[in-house]
């Protein structure tokens, strides 16, 4: 999901369509964006999930996870490059001849 640094077979659809480099790049960006968000989400819960199954909970650990305001600006994150997303393939699909 790297357009910016590595190449990938244009289909015969984007070829096409002219003057739409622009657009896939950020396309591509949303998506790399967006699955980072999503990892660093996975990752609060599989430590959350992990910290349950614990033979031994500990009330500072729950609360230091509890407390982490960094997973609400992932998914901050996330809703807002996939508004993006959407977006720009509106703007793909109508670039696109049929």
């Amino acid at each position: 999901m790297d357009r910016g640094t590595r190449e990938y077979p244009r289909t015969d659809a984007l070829a096409r369509a002219g003057g739409i480099d622009n657009l896939v790049m950020f396309i591509d960006d949303d998506l790399r964006e967006s699955a980072l968000a999503l990892s660093r989400i996975e990752a609060y819960l599989v430590d959350t999930l992990g910290m349950l199954e614990r033979e031994r909970l500990a009330g500072h650990d729950m609360r230091s996870l509890a407390g982490d305001t960094a997973v609400l600006e992932h998914v901050d994150t996330l809703a807002e490059t996939l508004e993006n997303l959407r977006r720009r393939m509106a703007r793909l699909a109508a670039s696109l001849h049929e």
